[in-house]
């Protein structure tokens, strides 16, 4: 089979002894000792690619000979060897990216992946649909974990094979809840949370909290085994790389970005005929092509309440600007980069390449906006930035392998809370001066009202005045008059 071999072991033992025939007749000193892992995760594996590309490659091939499945030839899934803080490496645990080989138009049809190649549980009758608690959440995950791991054991005689051996090649510890303990004492308090630390958690450095322990908490002994780290692999995959109810090949290789970046739309994952992707704008050759995994078909309101924290905590990296932090202080606010050549040069002027957005009605219609934040919620951010600082010259406690991204969401953190803070410092003296300059105008305007009123007294005064003497002066020349008449 050209995409993946058929798990039979004497097929797959005439491969292996006519690919060492061949190499042995030319170069074997080299060639030979080159593929030699190769041969050996075959004899030991049902996994025969040796590299990501591979693992791409016959992934890709596999779903354009699906009915209906398409996967544009523009586009190349590459490792991704410059990515930061990740080690450079070809493995197929490496990071991968989507991009652009030739110029891409606007609208143009990037992917179309069938039903039938999800592994999913949105059919099950089992599935409840989703409120506001976390229960139904975390009862459908169970389930698409429990249908992850029967695809797994099936191996090579799913049908959705290519997709399955690129899952089981995935590197473990790729989100919070999977990293060592130091990482999960020093991010407890600093990520989002359900219940709120005791004090004395806090005091200790191990509070609980669902952003780390919640695979913990929601789903070992009741839906996988408490002491098997794979099945807990198999749980962060499914938190990692599904869409609720779903994995979908090649859409979850797709980095996320929004703003300026977000160069795709795409149709609901819960259409009958599968997902469709497409450009939402022209994408030059070599540009990577991004989606953004909380504005989405499927992703209703999540953009309001789930922001950089929440990228950090579900995926384990820092999302590319801009930055979006909703805070249980009623304070909301994005932090998004701005171009100089277009004129604007940041909040007031500064100069630092960004602008801070504050809640301007839009977190959610029916409720009063948060607005600025006034001085207390300045006080607390303050107090956010002591609490990271000091996280952050708690570096040495986490290992060497996961010190990067940690380090990275802290100083991130900080960086984006100091701006916020300048900011609502300046939009505080701004309102400060605004109030003072009214104050001023309404003083202004009741000592003319009072000057007004007393010219408009001295004038009905003298006037009064005026035609009391004009009086006098009339009866005087009367009484003239009168004597002369008597004379």
């Amino acid at each position: 089979n050209k995409y993946y071999l058929v798990p039979v072991g004497i097929k797959k033992t005439k491969i292996i002894i006519s690919s060492i025939k061949m190499l042995t007749r030319t170069s074997l000193s080299t060639s030979f000792l080159s593929i030699l892992p190769c041969l050996l995760s075959i004899i030991t594996t049902h996994i025969p690619p040796c590299t990501a590309d591979q693992q791409v490659d016959d992934i890709i091939s596999w779903i354009n000979h699906l009915p209906n499945g398409y996967f544009n030839d523009k586009l190349a899934i590459n490792p991704m060897s410059n990515a930061p803080f990740l080690p450079a490496t070809s493995s197929s645990s490496s990071p991968m990216g989507v991009f652009a080989k030739e110029d891409i138009e606007a609208e143009e049809l990037l992917m179309r992946i069938p039903r039938e190649a999800f592994i999913h549980v949105l059919d099950m009758e089992e599935r409840k649909e989703v409120d506001d608690t976390w229960s139904a959440f975390y009862h459908n995950m169970c389930l698409l974990t429990k249908k992850l791991k029967e695809e797994m054991e099936t191996g090579e005689d799913s049908p959705r094979a290519p997709y399955v051996r690129f899952l089981k090649s995935q590197q473990r510890g790729q989100i919070p809840a999977l990293w060592s303990a130091p990482s999960k004492n020093l991010l407890r308090p600093l990520l989002p949370y359900e219940d709120p630390p005791t004090e004395a958690e806090l005091a200790n450095h191990t509070p609980r909290s669902n952003s780390v322990d919640w695979i913990d908490d929601h789903l070992k002994s009741t839906c996988i085994s408490p002491t098997d780290p794979s099945d807990e692999q198999i749980v962060a995959l499914v938190k990692q790389r599904g869409y609720d109810d779903a994995l979908i090949p090649l859409w979850d290789m797709f980095n996320h970005a929004n703003g300026r970046y977000t160069n795709t739309r795409q149709t609901s994952v819960r259409d009958a005929e599968g997902v469709r992707v497409y450009a939402s704008k022209e994408i030059r050759a070599g540009d990577e092509v991004f989606a953004s995994y909380d504005r989405c078909a499927d992703c209703e309101f999540v953009n309001l309440v789930w922001g950089t924290p929440e990228i950090f905590r579900d995926f384990g990296f820092v999302e590319p600007y801009p930055h979006r932090y909703h805070l249980e202080e009623r304070i909301w606010f994005e932090i998004v980069e701005v171009d100089e050549k277009d004129g604007d040069k940041g909040n007031d002027g500064d100069g630092s390449g960004f602008r801070v957005l504050w809640d301007d009605g839009i977190t959610w219609p029916d409720v009063d906006n948060y607005g600025n934040p006034d001085r207390e919620g300045i006080e607390f951010l303050e107090r956010e930035v002591t609490k990271f600082e000091s996280a952050l010259a708690r570096m040495s406690e986490v290992p060497e392998e996961e010190r990067g991204m940690v380090s990275q969401y802290i100083s991130t953190v900080i960086f984006d809370y100091k701006l916020a803070i300048a900011a609502a410092e300046r939009d505080l003296e701004l309102e400060e001066e605004d109030e003072d300059s009214s104050d001023d105008d309404e003083e202004e305007d009741e000592v003319e009202e009072d000057e007004d009123e007393v010219e408009e007294g001295d004038y009905v005064d003298d006037d009064d005045e005026y035609h009391e003497e004009e009086e006098e002066d009339d009866d005087e020349e009367n009484e003239n008059e009168s004597g002369r008449d008597e004379l």
